[in-house]
């Protein structure tokens, strides 16, 4: 069990470009940033296709889902600071800032960010999860 400073399990995932087309079709989301190289660099933002905003977080919530099997997210505050690129290897990590009794369920709070390649920051989340019956 966690305890106010525990750090999560990291989650990983390689962003292919296989799966941005997935989430384009999911998302009915045809811009062409994720889909397209020429695109990108037309638009002078760079050689390679952006992943969707939704699916980064999406990458978190797996994380919470690892670390909190069965649990439900109370609240959910992202701040976007970077892109994520195809072929990208991002790792979620997290600690625990906060654990509060909820009337024998447990309500803990977590920072959470996405960074590729260890250095470069792409989210930073807040979130709160609801255990219960730990």
């Amino acid at each position: 069990m966690y305890s106010k400073g525990s750090h999560l399990k990291d989650w990983s995932f390689l962003v292919s470009q296989e799966s941005m087309n997935t989430w384009a079709k999911v998302l009915d989301d045809p811009n062409p940033i994720h889909l397209d190289v020429n695109a990108v660099e037309l638009l002078g933002m760079g050689n390679k296709t952006i992943n969707q905003g939704p699916a980064n977080i999406a990458y978190i919530i797996n994380m919470v889902e690892k670390n909190f099997p069965g649990s439900q997210i109370k609240k959910m505050n992202n701040k976007m600071t970077n892109s994520i690129l195809e072929g990208d290897l991002v790792k979620v990590s997290g600690q625990v800032l906060k654990i509060e009794n909820k009337e024998g369920d447990l309500l803990i709070s977590c920072s959470i960010k996405l960074t590729v390649d260890e250095e470069r920051v792409a989210v930073i989340s807040e979130v709160d999860v609801l255990v219960q019956n730990p």
